[in-house]
């Protein structure tokens, strides 16, 4: 037990039989809390793939996922267990009611970074405190660490701080809270790092105005709809890897919309990709 985080079976229903939950971890920063939710492989014995994932609350249960639809983690990563004979345990964080500045790595200039103080904290307590639950070693690991929206965010800066995460998902990264300073900082990227970057080209429905009359008209992107507005930030992201000579595959989607049933579709190609790189 690491400060307090402990560990039970995420539910007595069997479709969660390989889920673990922590108890809720108070942020004193930001008065909220987070729970660590964690998948384990049939084989703990040797750990050939880490996923970190931001949003937990998103990945395997209905019931407590934002809108009701998840990513079904357990049923893909199963597959791809049997296909490859490589296991994955994956290690998820809730978010929060603060989530909009917990899960936002670029604040206004004198701001508080409290995202940067979260990767911190998953990376150096609630990782290792995983670890020491289950008695493995990551010796042999590849890491693996994604997100979607903000969490999109967070994977790439996740990576930036902390570069044995060489392998980023990152789905439709809410690139407005870090723009245009996230294009400059894709530079400190590790250049062992493998980006799997996606977005759709119908993900401007989550704007509640038309984006002319939401964020700065100078930026460099495309503000003829809210549909163009997002897709040419997102691309304007892999440009930048390209820029920087990152290595990076774009994935684009021409009907994903902003939410977990599009995420989820494209997460199978996505892994075909991971896995063979």
């Amino acid at each position: 037990m690491i400060d307090g985080i402990n560990f039970t079976k995420y539910s007595k229903n069997k479709i969660f039989n390989n889920l673990y939950k922590s108890n809720e971890i108070f942020d004193e920063e930001i008065e909220d809390t987070n729970q660590i939710i964690f998948r384990i492989p049939k084989d703990l014995t040797k750990i050939d793939n880490l996923i970190l994932c931001y949003d937990g609350q998103n990945l395997f249960d209905s019931s407590t996922s934002h809108f009701g639809t998840i990513f079904d983690l357990e049923s893909l990563i199963n597959s791809f267990e049997d296909q490859v004979k490589k296991n994955f345990l994956i290690i998820s964080v809730t978010s929060n009611s603060k989530r909009q500045f917990q899960y936002n790595p670029y604040p206004a200039e004198g701001d508080k970074n409290f995202a940067e103080d979260h990767i911190e904290n998953i990376v150096l307590k609630f990782i290792p405190s995983v670890k020491n639950f289950l008695g493995i070693n990551f010796d042999q690991t590849k890491f693996i660490v994604a997100g979607a929206s903000m969490g999109g965010l967070m994977s790439i800066k996740t990576s930036i701080l902390y570069p044995e995460f060489e392998n980023i998902i990152s789905l439709s990264p809410a690139f407005w809270f870090g723009y245009p300073r996230l294009l400059n900082d894709i530079e400190k990227l590790s250049n062992n790092t493998m980006t799997y970057l996606y977005t759709g080209m119908k993900e401007g429905h989550i704007f509640g105005d038309h984006v002319n009359n939401i964020f700065p008209n100078n930026w460099d992107v495309d503000f003829s709809n809210n549909d163009n507005f997002y897709f040419s930030g997102v691309k304007n992201i892999n440009d930048s890897f390209e820029l920087y000579k990152k290595s990076i595959k774009f994935f684009v989607d021409d009907n994903g919309l902003h939410n977990e049933t599009s995420w989820a579709s494209a997460m199978p190609e996505i892994f075909l990709n991971l896995l063979n790189n």
